[in-house]
């Protein structure tokens, strides 16, 4: 049996809506101790995320004294970002997502490889939130019984080898 983000997912969606102020946008963040939100339109589908990076970007942009016509597309958005005073307009888009049924694998690919703290978990019908993922909640895969693990065969992708998982 391979491990699903509903098995190991949080069922608390942290969200707030397009229009929140930047204040609110903290607020969820130190509430829930994390260190990012989904930004959700009016049908709570998730639309992007506010991350501690971007809220970052409104003090580190201090610094620099306004847009270069020499800045490229990156730094242009970053520094549109840091003025920004609601959600919509502090968050990156689009918000990358999982489903209850992805593979704990493939979460952890995402996270890896977009460098991703937490993912917004939707219903794959509605698109509609129905929790969070955290990096923690992904490791919870290694507390599981030595004779569960040793039990399970993880089936290398593109090849025909099978492995048996090591116990920690």
């Amino acid at each position: 049996m391979r491990t699903r983000v509903r098995d190991v997912m949080g069922r608390v969606a942290i969200a707030v809506p397009l229009n929140a102020p930047f204040a609110e946008v903290i607020a969820v963040m130190r509430r829930f101790a994390v260190g990012a939100v989904a930004v959700v339109d009016a049908g709570r589908r998730p639309v992007g995320v506010v991350s501690q990076d971007d809220l970052l970007l409104k003090e580190a942009d201090r610094v620099r004294h306004g847009v270069s016509v020499c800045d490229g597309r990156g730094r242009r958005q970053e520094h549109r970002k840091a003025a920004g005073a609601v959600a919509a307009e502090l968050m990156t888009a689009p918000a990358v997502t999982v489903t209850p049924g992805t593979p704990v694998r493939e979460a952890a690919r995402l996270m890896h490889e977009r460098r991703l703290r937490q993912l917004p978990v939707i219903d794959p019908v509605t698109g509609r939130m129905v929790g969070t993922v955290h990096q923690v909640d992904l490791l919870k895969v290694f507390t599981r019984p030595p004779e569960r693990l040793r039990a399970e065969e993880v089936t290398c992708a593109g090849d025909d080898v099978s492995v048996a998982p090591v116990a920690y």
